[in-house]
């Protein structure tokens, strides 16, 4: 703002004399009235009349008067001839002539080069010439003391100009102990303060702006500034906004409150007020304010409010992007390298908010246009392309963003987060997790905040701390992870982020009930935890609980619908309730032994969608048959039965009869009971058992059969079952049975498990001499290697291999016992959340009668929900 104002001149005469010139130069708009500079002038001793000569001694007696009086006569002339050149220096002055009045008052000063008036007035006009060097080089060193004040004020004013704000002080500081209260020296001197950097000082002025002369426009201009450079913005603000209300018209006091007001944040009021004075605004600075104005909405946008749920915030985020587009059309098109900012920053933030709209394809699009003309993208917009890359399964894209994103902004805390997914999407876990040890080995456990005795923790640490561990977990270390959270979760217990990603480990575990528990527990204390219902989703399905799944689902597509982790929790939910077909067929080729020289199997099942929740009904077939010496036997049945679920409960009953004629009608049930995570109970029971030799069934021999079991599943890596089964056939024989397993993990890694199962089998029949493979006891025990390699995963679609390789021993009662050996390959295609495709090839040596048998088979198998 230019400190040279309107001036006034204004010199008075009096006696016989010039006056020093009086000055009155407005600071920051200042007038001050003429007339304020004055001084005296005295006058001259009036002339003596001439005396006759009579002689020489009367001449030399008067002689010496007479000189005297012409001498004083002579001085007096002179000092009414400057004084009518002041005059003139004076009326060019006013007239606005500076540099007319400049030459008479050099001229004079060099005939008078003492006078300290005169020095004073040729600094004043030099002053208000806006000569500030001379100005201060001539007055720097004037008695202002023996001066007008006003004198001191132009020098003052001056040497503010020329960048000597300690001078300026100092003057103004003067004519305040000789004029107290004097407008333009109280002003004058608290910016003096500002600008030399004494800050405290000129706030402590500030008062006598605000109050005294609080009616004036320049006091509460100057009030703003000293607010501003103590970055006060809200005060400052407030103080152009009076110095406004004071001086409408002034658009310099505009500009000040409109710019305060974007230093303060409020980017949108600042929007308000230039709009409402876009005549005195400057078109690069509406142009910079319409782009920050969006920038704020969009900041907002997805701010939670009163207003709950995703619609609300979607409205919001609508909102900024229609702002965002009217905005870039009231642009002014300018000159100057940051002219295309404004418009460039607007497109920026529209990326930020199709991010948060989740329009993820908009958003790549968006980056790839502004990219292909050339404009390089700041880290936070590098962020959300990364964030849309991930979203939409171009992960190695997302990496390359994100690292790029951390080079300009190092260890921000959200990139590193997206860092550490898109790796952890991508399989390199190893590198994930090295990402999350360097950013935290950098972050202090306590901070301390600005204004605060105490040290905080770390907001920073706990996300990334929670993430690693869930990275763990993902790389197949879910003990580390489970142990990590739970000491977290003791820390922390009111923390429901820990609480919430223990819960979802503990789901990974094979835990759904206490899973289940925690996460209704987190909803219990926030219900907008989205995530939390994600979770409990997932556990309710796993324990059967549909109406529970239904509930948070409900909640969740109010909350969140477009977040695309809800979207997955939403789609399993209407999985649930699709149709179900299943179908797996196997054939296999023998030496001999109880299975035939060629065998084949097929088994069918579709399974309606729920009804009243827990109810389903199912339909399907069970066909096998089996190529022997004399001939085939075969069993082909169908059935149709209803299915009930529900915690910790699963029923099924099924009718079942053959295909020919609906003969040998049977019925059979089956229960499950699961009190809690780890142990579950089984029954079964068939009036027509489905599970007997072929050779027997060909002969026309039936049975029913009876089975239990018992279940205990410690975690994902150990488990151990034991069943004991009854079967009864219509030629007398009773077979009884028992079967143990355990399986224990060994090793796993993210890509590959390794664990080793150990089986034991024992069995004895109570007919001798049947016609099929019946012998009276017989017994087995082995062990397997199992290895499953994921080879892609994405998601919900998967690609896996399961290799096992099975030896042990076989003992039949008059047989002896000896060796066998298996070996399987199985693939498991998961094509989506819909479709599981699975099929394999088997190899054996079993053992009948003593007899060491080659065996090799085949299976293909589909799961498909419909439609």
């Amino acid at each position: 703002m230019d400190r040279r104002s309107r001036t006034t001149c204004a010199c008075l005469l009096s006696g016989g004399g010039l006056l020093p010139l009086a000055v009155a130069v407005g600071l920051s708009g200042f007038a001050l009235p003429p007339g304020a500079l004055s001084a005296t002038l005295h006058g001259a001793t009036p002339g003596v009349p001439g005396l006759p000569a009579h002689g020489a001694a009367v001449q030399d007696t008067v002689r010496a008067p007479v000189q005297a009086i012409s001498l004083a006569a002579a001085q007096a002339e002179a000092a009414r001839s400057a004084r009518t050149d002041r005059e003139a220096a004076i009326r060019l002055a006013r007239a606005g002539d500076h540099d007319g009045a400049l030459v008479i008052l050099r001229a004079l000063r060099a005939r008078q080069p003492t006078d300290a008036a005169l020095r004073g007035d040729l600094a004043a006009v030099l002053a208000w010439a806006g000569r500030d060097e001379e100005a201060v080089a001539e007055g720097e060193h004037l008695p202002f003391h023996d001066l007008d004040p006003v004198i001191a004020e132009a020098v003052a004013r001056a040497a503010r100009n020329v960048g000597r704000p300690g001078l300026s002080a100092a003057l103004y500081e003067g004519v305040l102990l000789r004029a107290p209260g004097r407008t333009e020296s109280e002003v004058g001197l608290a910016l003096a303060l500002k600008e030399a950097g004494r800050t405290e000082e000129a706030l402590a002025r500030v008062p006598g702006l605000r109050g005294p002369l609080g009616g004036n426009a320049d006091a509460r201009l100057a009030a703003g500034h000293i607010f501003g450079q103590a970055g006060r913005w809200v005060d400052a603000a407030a103080e152009y906004r009076q110095a406004v209300r004071l001086r409408p018209e002034w658009g310099d006091a505009r500009v000040a409150e409109v710019l305060a007001l974007r230093a303060a944040g409020a980017d949108l009021l600042a929007m308000e007020r230039a709009a409402a004075a876009r005549a005195y605004m400057p078109p690069d600075l509406m142009n910079d304010l319409e782009a920050g104005s969006v920038a704020r909405l969009v900041e907002w946008a997805p701010a939670a409010t009163e207003a709950r749920g995703q619609e609300a915030a979607n409205a919001r985020i609508d909102r900024a992007l229609g702002a965002g587009t009217a905005a870039r059309g009231r642009l002014v098109a300018v000159e100057g390298d940051d002219a295309r900012f404004p418009e460039v920053r607007l497109r920026f933030d529209r990326i930020i908010a199709l991010r948060d709209r989740e329009r993820m394809v908009q958003v790549l699009a968006e980056a790839e246009a502004l990219e292909a003309e050339g404009v390089t993208l700041p880290p936070y917009v590098l962020r959300a392309v990364a964030d849309a890359a991930a979203e939409q399964g171009r992960t190695s894209e997302a990496v390359a963003r994100y690292r790029e994103s951390l080079a300009g902004w190092p260890g921000q805390p959200e990139t590193t987060l997206g860092l550490f997914w898109a790796l952890v999407d991508r399989n390199d876990f190893a590198e994930a997790d090295r990402v999350l040890d360097e950013f935290l080995a950098g972050q202090p456990d306590r901070r301390h905040g600005e204004g605060l005795r105490e040290s905080l923790p770390n907001p920073d640490r706990l996300p990334a701390t929670v993430a690693r561990h869930l990275g763990w977990a993902l790389a197949g270390d879910l003990p580390r992870a489970q142990r990590g959270l739970e000491d977290l979760h003791a820390r922390a217990p009111l923390n429901l982020t820990v609480r919430q990603e223990l819960a979802t480990v503990y789901g990974w575990r094979g835990w759904p009930g206490l899973a289940g528990a925690l996460n209704e527990r987190i909803v219990a204390l926030d219900p907008d935890h989205v995530v939390a219902r994600i979770g409990g989703i997932s556990s309710a399905l796993a324990t059967g609980e549909r109406e529970r799944a239904l509930d948070l689902a409900t909640e969740l597509r109010f909350l969140a619908p477009e977040a695309e982790n809800v979207r997955r929790a939403l789609r399993r939910v209407e999985v649930d309730a699709l149709w179900e077909l299943s179908a797996r067929a196997g054939g296999g080729w023998s030496t001999g032994g109880d299975l035939g020289t060629r065998d084949r199997t097929l088994r069918t099942r579709i399974v309606s969608a729920p009804m009243a929740h827990r109810f389903r009904l199912h339909a399907g077939t069970d066909r096998a048959d089996a190529d022997y010496p004399e001939g085939r036997g075969a069993l082909d049945r169908v059935a149709m039965g209803l299915e009930y679920r529900s915690r910790p409960l699963r029923l099924s009953v099924e009718g079942n009869a053959d295909r020919d004629g609906a003969e040998a009608p049977g019925l059979s049930a089956a229960a499950s009971f699961r009190p809690g995570d780890r142990w579950s109970f089984r029954l079964a029971g068939d009036s027509r058992a489905r599970d007997y030799p072929l050779r027997a069934n060909r002969e026309g021999i039936r049975g029913w059969s009876a089975a239990a079991g018992i279940s205990h599943r410690a975690h994902e890596g150990r488990s151990v079952a034991t069943d004991v089964a009854w079967l009864e056939m219509t030629d007398g024989n009773v077979r009884q049975s028992a079967y143990l397993s355990l399986e224990q993990q060994v090793a796993r890694t993210p890509r590959h498990r390794l664990a080793l199962l150990g089986e034991g089998y024992g069995a004895r029949n109570s007919l001798e001499g049947a016609s099929y493979f019946n012998p009276s006891r017989t017994w087995s025990a082995t062990g397997a290697v199992l290895w499953d390699w994921t080879l892609f995963r994405y998601r919900d679609r998967s690609y896996a291999q399961r290799a096992s390789l099975t030896g042990g021993t076989v003992g039949q009662k008059g047989y002896g016992t000896l060796g066998v050996a298996h070996a399987t390959v199985e693939h498991r295609w998961e094509l989506s959340d819909r479709f599981e495709l699975v099929y394999g090839v088997h190899a054996g040596l079993p053992v009948y009668d003593g007899v060491r048998e080659r065996r090799s088979s085949g299976h293909l198998g589909l799961t498909w929900r419909l439609p």
